[in-house]
This record gives structure tokens, sequence and C-alpha cells, in this order.
């Protein structure tokens, strides 16, 4: 009987780098085709690598792990990887032979990031290591009741004997890490402004705009946090004032799939009422390669990528966070119109410190105006409030559901 599909003969496994950017490469004699998982064991954080099924070529070579990876493992089912530091995949490439390479190549590059950015990305990972194990033991299973017709032989795993052990896990590349969140729990990360030493605008009522978008971030937060799909973080709880490059950076070591920035406005005029939006402007956009570096925010894509290659995939990637904030912004617009009135041109842009990260999809709402008294009055309701919360959380289902379908068409 002709197998369905042939064992991938792993000729050779390197890991090289510094642990600031890394990169895993396997050749093998036919296609290697594993699923990747990141994930925070008991015995510490690893990538998974689990192919269809794969065997030793004759004479393979082991390179002696590096840059931040202190052991792997040959499985009989899959190669793991130990990690001394957190990393994340930022790149996945499989080539095929060409030219005088005669092996097929599996490539991840791994880039070094916070311990709580790899163990959300490793949560969010877990529903997928679950749902994919039980596929494979139902599979098994199966296979095992089957009637045989014909003698089937597996591709038999050598034991991993004088070779490290190590756990397996796949994060893949920042399309692959957006395609896994769609069957995964996002983390919204809610930024009430000011706070502390900076009150904001005062309302007519008296009250500052620190303490109102707080009271309203809480109530989104406490809302958001009945939906089993998400994770939600504040970038503050209290009083308390927090630097605008703390906040990015907040939501990025978290691993933030959506970063809402909760303000209220003010005018000179008190007749001027309405909720806005705002998403990065074309002036701000241009700020964001200089601002992540300075506060060390720029992705390093690939370990040895000449710079002009980088320049492009990062200019790829903050273009799609800029996309897929307009394209938020534009779902909250009609959702925040149920909760009360609209400025005119409700959607704006503007050069906000807090809308630059370069890969984290962001907008500043704000959600009336503190000078004006019905909309002062409406934001310091307990009903108003919980309106522009419903509203938000709306728009927040709708601009995921919209990925899933998109996810799911691919």
């Amino acid at each position: 009987m002709t197998p369905l599909f042939s064992a991938a003969q792993v000729q050779s496994v390197g890991v090289a780098g510094d642990g600031e950017f890394t990169r895993i490469t396997i050749t093998s004699q036919n296609q290697f085709r594993p699923n990747v998982f990141l994930r925070d064991t008991e015995d510490g954080l690893v990538i998974e690598m689990v192919p269809e099924t794969f065997q030793l070529a004759a004479a393979p070579f082991f390179a002696e792990p590096t840059g931040g990876v202190f052991a792997y493992t040959l499985d009989t089912d899959r190669i793991v990887f130990e990690l001394e530091q957190p990393m994340m995949i930022m790149r996945e490439i499989d080539l095929p032979p060409a030219g005088t390479e005669q092996l097929y190549r599996y490539i991840l590059d791994l880039s070094g990031v916070s311990l709580a950015r790899f163990q959300s990305a490793a949560r969010r990972d877990g529903t997928r290591y679950a749902r994919f194990e039980a596929d494979r033991y139902a599979a098994a299973e199966a296979a095992s009741l089957a009637p045989q017709t014909a003698p089937v032989t597996l591709a038999e795993t050598p034991p991993s004997a004088g070779q490290p052990e190590t756990p397996s896990a796949k994060p893949a590349g920042f399309g692959a890490l957006m395609k896994m969140a769609a069957q995964q729990r996002r983390v919204i990360v809610i930024d009430p402004g000011h706070g502390g030493k900076d009150p904001g605008a005062i309302a007519v009522t008296g009250d500052e705009e620190a303490d109102i978008v707080l009271s309203a971030s809480l109530k989104l937060k406490s809302l958001i946090e009945q939906d089993a799909r998400y994770v939600v973080k504040l970038t503050r709880e209290t009083d308390v004032y927090v630097e605008h490059e703390d906040r990015v950076s907040m939501a990025r070591d978290w691993g933030a799939d959506l970063f809402i920035s909760v303000h209220a406005d003010a005018a000179g005029k008190p007749t001027v009422r309405g909720a806005s939006v705002y998403t990065i402007s074309t002036r701000g956009e241009a700020r964001i390669d200089r601002t992540a570096k300075r506060f060390g925010w720029d992705m390093p894509f690939e370990d040895g990528t000449p710079e002009e290659v980088s320049d492009i995939l990062q200019d790829l990637t903050v273009r799609e966070t800029k996309s897929n904030s307009e394209i938020f912004a534009e779902f909250l617009v009609p959702e925040l119109k149920q909760a009360g009135p609209l400025l005119r041109n409700t959607h704006r842009r503007q050069n906000f410190f807090v809308l630059l990260a370069p890969d984290v999809p962001a907008v500043l709402v704000e959600i009336g105006f503190l000078t004006n008294r019905d909309d002062a009055r409406r934001l310091k309701s307990e009903r108003g409030r919980r309106k522009s919360a419903e509203a938000i959380k709306r728009a927040i289902d709708a601009y995921f559901d919209r990925q899933d379908l998109l996810f799911a068409s691919n």
C-alpha cells in the first residue's frame, strides 16, 4: 500500500543567534511541515514543533544549541526547544531546494520579548494546542479500530539518545500569530487617560476628566470580562499618572490585540458635544519609526536580514496596524451613536503619542465633552457610562468577528 505522505527525513537541526535574534533551521530531504506552539510548561518556556511524521536521515547533524535555546529534544513525534529566555517567532519560512541547495529548509526566526508577552501568546496558543492534541488522539484511536486490509508502515523516529531533551512549540510569524488569535482569547488593553498629577479637563459639574474616564474604563473592563473570548488589562486602575510611553510599552508587553485609550473632550463653546474617535495621522505615522527605536519598540524580523529588507517588513507591519486601527474605528463610530450624540466628522486623525505602537492596533476615543452640560451629566451617570461601555464592546465584537471570518476564508 502506498503511504498517504512521506515522513520528513530530517537531515540537520541548527540553532544560531544571541537570544535577541535567533534562528532555528531544520533541513530535510523532503518537506518538513510542523505545527508549532509556544508553551509555558512546568519545566519552563518551550517551542514545540509537531510535524505530521518524521524520521532521521542517515548521518544527521545536530548543532549545539545557542542563542537563548539551552537544549532541544527529538522526541518520537515532535521536536521540543527549551528556552533560556522568552522569545517569540517573528517569521516562519519554508524553502524548497534551489540552486546548489538540495535540501528543504524550514526556518523560524525568533526575537526576544518580555515574559508577559510570551505568556500572553502561550495562553492564546493553549486552546489550539489542546484541540490539536485531541484531534491527533482521536485520529490515532480511529486508525487503531479500523480494519487493516494491508500492513501500513508508519515512519519511525529514532530515539533521541545523546541528543538534548527539549519541548517544542510554534509561535509562527506575525501573520500566523494573528491567525492563531482568531481561535483564542484576545488581549484588550484599556487606557484611562490622565490621572494623578494630570487631572485632564474639568467638567461643568466640577468633576475631573481623569476620574470620569477611569470610572468609564472600569465599567468597560467589567463588561468585557464577562465574555470568555477576551482578556482585559488596564494601564491604570487608580488615580495615578502613567507616562505615555509606559502605556504603550505595557500594551506591547501584554501582547495586546487592541489598545483603546479613553478620554473626555473639552471645548471653548459649551454647545459643542458628542463622542469622537481618533486614529494615527499621517504626521504621527512618520514618528513611529524613531519613537519605536527610542523606546525599544523596534521589531527585528530576522537575524542577518539586510537592513533594507527589515525596513520593508517593519513598514508592512506598521501599515497593517494602521489599517486595523482604521477598521476598528469605523466599527466604533456607529456603535457610539447608539450611546449618545456624535461630534461632526466623528472619525478623526491625530498625532497622539498613545497611538504610536508599531504593532498594536490603537484608537483614542473621546466619549463626550465635559464642557457641555448634557454630555457631562451623561458621563457622570451610571447609565451613561454603561451605554458608552456597551457601544465599545459591540465594536470590539464586530472587529474580531470580521477577523475570524477573514481567517476562516484563507
